[in-house]
């Protein structure tokens, strides 16, 4: 019985211990995904966040799961296992629901965009200012992506000018590229597009985190 008991015992602190570190992993990779989505928040709307955050939060408080089987293994009160075991498997379900939600939100994304980036570039269309903090956003995005406007330099008609981020000047920053001599070639494409494709890229990696995270769990 006393060898049983340990064995038990063992494989119940080797399951905390590989629990752990998948928590770990997902702290890492969700926090990574909300970082990358966080950049452009302006632009796409605090919506398409939500499954990062909700990610998170689940391998926060898979950690904290983790440690509390650590504890109660070390106790091996048959309630304490069972409490831990109901919340693990809660984590499961929630993990498998933030996939599911995340490729809603994926399939929807375009929608919110849509309405997010016209609203702030009428929003910043109208500050006069060029060292404005909305006008070296979109000068960043418009570098960055190698884009101008919304739907192209077309947007820019009512304000008589194309800012030169449209031709790949804009702030310094050391993400971008250098600056061009000259405005000889101007970004024709908007930034509708290439910005809808990289938050749907953003919100697939975070469905498929919040899947492999779910399985790996339950196996």
């Amino acid at each position: 019985m006393g060898l049983s008991t340990n064995c038990w015992k063992y494989l119940v602190l080797t399951f905390n211990v590989l629990f752990a570190m998948s928590a770990v992993v997902l702290f890492g990779a969700s926090g990574y995904l909300l970082y990358r989505l966080f950049l452009y928040r302006h632009f796409i709307g605090v919506n398409v966040e939500y499954p990062a955050i909700l990610l998170l939060m689940m391998a926060i408080i898979t950690c904290s799961i983790a440690w509390i089987g650590w504890r109660t293994a070390k106790s091996m009160h048959q309630i304490h296992v069972i409490i831990t075991g109901i919340l693990i498997i809660l984590v499961v379900v929630i993990e498998f629901s933030c996939f599911v939600w995340a490729m809603v939100v994926w399939d929807n994304v375009e929608i919110d965009i849509k309405s997010t980036i016209m609203h702030y570039f009428e929003q910043s269309l109208a500050n006069t200012d060029a060292t404005a903090v909305d006008t070296i956003r979109w000068d960043r995005l418009q570098v960055k992506f190698e884009c101008c406007g919304v739907t192209g330099p077309s947007d820019y008609t009512s304000k008589g000018q194309v800012p030169f981020s449209c031709c790949g000047q804009g702030p310094l920053d050391s993400m971008h590229k250098p600056y061009a001599a000259d405005c000889a070639m101007l970004y024709q494409r908007g930034c509708g597009k290439p910005l809808h494709d990289y938050a749907r890229e953003q919100l697939l990696m975070v469905a498929m985190t919040a899947l492999v995270a779910s399985i790996m769990q339950v196996s």
